[in-house]
Formats: structure tokens, sequence, C-alpha cells
């Protein structure tokens, strides 16, 4: 069985979990982070029990974390938005139209390169 750290503050999806398991080889266990990350830093001890890493973290984290996981496999959710068929009204009373999120698989982050300009 593979140990996967997931980093996120929602549940893994059973479509995702599934899907996880295919890319994994087989059955995994999941390593839960729930909490908003402001530094890596914490996950150090975790990253030393997992076979994999999966994570929903904004692109300078993810650089950070594909540096501290090494050679372990750092993957990202992919998914697409499919409408219910419902509208949302929000708070200020505006109408806006629901959509469902649908997983479509799994990539795993071979480089991540930024370049940014202070504006």
């Amino acid at each position: 069985m593979k140990t996967v750290l997931w980093i996120s503050r929602h549940e893994m999806a059973m479509a995702q979990l599934a899907d996880l398991e295919r890319v994994m080889g087989g059955p995994v266990r999941l390593l839960l982070w729930r909490d908003t990350v402001y530094t890596l830093a914490p996950l150090a001890p975790l990253l030393a029990e997992c076979d994999a890493v999966a994570a929903v973290l904004p692109p300078e984290l993810l650089r950070e974390l594909l540096r501290m996981a090494g050679e372990k496999p750092v993957l990202r959710a992919v998914s697409g938005r499919r409408p219910t068929d419902r509208t949302l009204v929000l708070p200020d009373g505006r109408q806006e139209p629901e959509f469902a999120f649908v997983h479509q698989g799994w990539e795993q982050i071979l480089r991540l390169e930024i370049s940014v300009r202070r504006l």
C-alpha cells in the first residue's frame, strides 16, 4: 500500500481517490493536511512518511514542495466544470449558474518555473 500526502482544505472526492489508486498502482493510504498552508516547514515530517504528494497549493508553494519532495511524485488533480442546470442566488441578490467540479485525472508536476514582475 502506498501513502500519499493530501494537502487540501477539502476532502478528496471518491472519483479522485479511485483514480489516484489507479495512478499509484493499488490501494493508497492518505495522510491529510487540511490547514491553510503558509509555509511548508510543518509538512516536512509528513513528507518523510509518504510515497507521493497530491496538493492544492498556489504556484510559489508548489515550486517549493517540488524541491522538498525530491524524487517523490508531486501530483495535482485536474478538474472540469459541468453545469448543474441550477441557479445560485448570491448574498447581494445577483444570480449565477451553478457548476459542479468533475474529476478529469491527475497530473505529475515535473518542473515549475515562475517569472513575475511586480506592478
